[in-house]
């Protein structure tokens, strides 16, 4: 026998409705509690993205002003940058904090780095039922000042104590170009005696040392504590020194070739056809010109290569003219003296005595030590030295208007930001 089931009544049907609208009216409140809190969480990530931006722009405003000198202060223009955005010191418990050099991070210490720091607590109502305070959102960014110009002098030897020495009230002007030095003491590059140094800018590995009356004129600064600067030329191949021709010291014009060893002297007008001159290095000695002779030469290629410890070197003293260019196109291109990366740092090879020379292209001795003495110049437009360790007494200038002449590019780079 089956007993019929109670029938629902009104007033129980009216009771579950209620305990279902009593559920949906608190999930509704949670879910828009929950919605307001993502709304506050996503309203504080923007709000770091908007200071992360403007510690970028920040940062890298005032790395341009650190590179260019202007303003003198480089925070006026991070300062300005930020409050630009609407972040200013003070305001709305804002704070911009600049760093140079880098207080944190992989740059700590580099004296070419900004570091921004911008910080606002942001206060979120729902938040704070879960975390006591308001919420310090920050943005960080770390920008280097590029160097404003391509370098024209680079001494390469990363272990030296001095890279580069411009003593005895020698005069060294790099037009619109930079002075890169890689060694790591604290005189890698000494100026003394007198000595002037004009350039656009100077970037030393280790520290410089000017004393004894000694200048530096730097448009954009001396920069220490550098990361050093590539070599543009390294890997370029050395071309083979076969059998050697002899050259016997007379006015004659000269083909490409290679040569037992050059010297020009006695009053010789030699002028030198377009290619590479291999200088064997052997006991005929380099390539030397002296005693009032002129040399003259256009897509040129001198090559100072040997063996053991028998290396050609270049000499050019004694008042000879001297006017090479380096050709534009081919394995050597840009290059008007090219030593065997191979030969020892001494003696080394020496332009000097009242030298009138222009040469356009670059003077490479990844090895050597190169001397310019006593008032050598050079006229042209786009001149580079690049050697293992430089040593300036006397007047020397180098520019670097370069274009279409094959020149690579040594160290130039712009500001930017790496954190």
């Amino acid at each position: 026998m089956y007993e019929q089931a109670a029938p629902i009544t009104d007033n129980a049907w009216r009771s579950n409705q209620g305990s279902v609208a009593i559920i949906v009216a608190i999930m509704l409140i949670m879910l828009a509690g929950f919605s307001a809190l993502g709304t506050e969480v996503v309203y504080a990530m923007l709000k770091q993205r908007q200071m992360e931006s403007t510690a970028s722009s920040a940062a890298l405003a005032g790395a341009v002003a650190l590179m260019t000198g202007h303003p003198a202060d480089f925070t006026i223009e991070t300062r300005a940058i930020a409050t630009t955005a609407g972040f200013t010191t003070g305001t709305a418990g804002v704070t911009v904090t600049i760093n140079h050099p880098p207080l944190s991070g992989p740059n700590t210490g580099n004296t070419s780095a900004v570091e921004v720091i911008v910080a606002q607590p942001q206060t979120l109502p729902l938040s704070s039922l879960f975390v006591s305070g308001p919420w310090n959102v920050t943005g960080r960014a770390v920008a280097t000042a590029g160097n404003g110009a391509s370098d024209c002098v680079l001494a390469l030897d990363p272990n030296s104590a001095t890279g580069v020495s411009i003593s005895n009230g020698a005069s060294i002007t790099l037009s619109q170009c930079g002075l890169g030095v890689n060694a790591t003491g604290s005189s890698a590059l000494s100026v003394t005696g007198g000595a002037t140094l004009t350039a656009k800018s100077v970037s030393v590995s280790g520290m410089d040392t000017v004393n004894g009356g000694g200048t530096i004129n730097a448009t954009n600064g001396v920069k220490t504590s550098q990361p050093v600067v590539a070599d543009p030329y390294s890997g370029t191949p050395i071309p083979s020194d076969a059998a050697c021709m002899t050259y016997t010291n007379k006015t004659q014009t000269l083909s490409p070739g290679v040569y037992c060893g050059i010297s020009i002297g006695n009053g010789a007008n030699v002028v030198m056809s377009a290619g590479v001159y291999v200088i064997a290095g052997n006991s005929n000695g380099g390539f030397s010109v002296a005693g009032g002779s002129q040399v003259s030469g256009t897509g040129v290629t001198v090559v100072l290569t040997g063996s053991g410890s028998n290396y050609a070197t270049a000499s050019i003293t004694n008042g000879a003219t001297v006017n090479l260019s380096a050709p534009t196109t081919g394995s050597t291109k840009g290059l008007v003296f090219f030593a065997d990366p191979n030969s020892p740092s001494t003696p080394g090879s020496t332009f000097g005595g009242g030298s009138q020379m222009t040469l356009t292209g670059a003077l490479y001795f990844p090895s050597q030590t190169v001397n310019y003495q006593n008032g050598t110049s050079t006229s042209a437009t786009c001149t580079q030295l690049i050697a293992w360790l430089i040593v300036f007494q006397g007047g020397a200038s180098f520019n670097s208007n370069c274009a279409n002449t094959g020149v690579g590019t040594i160290g130039a780079s712009t500001s930017k930001l790496v954190e």
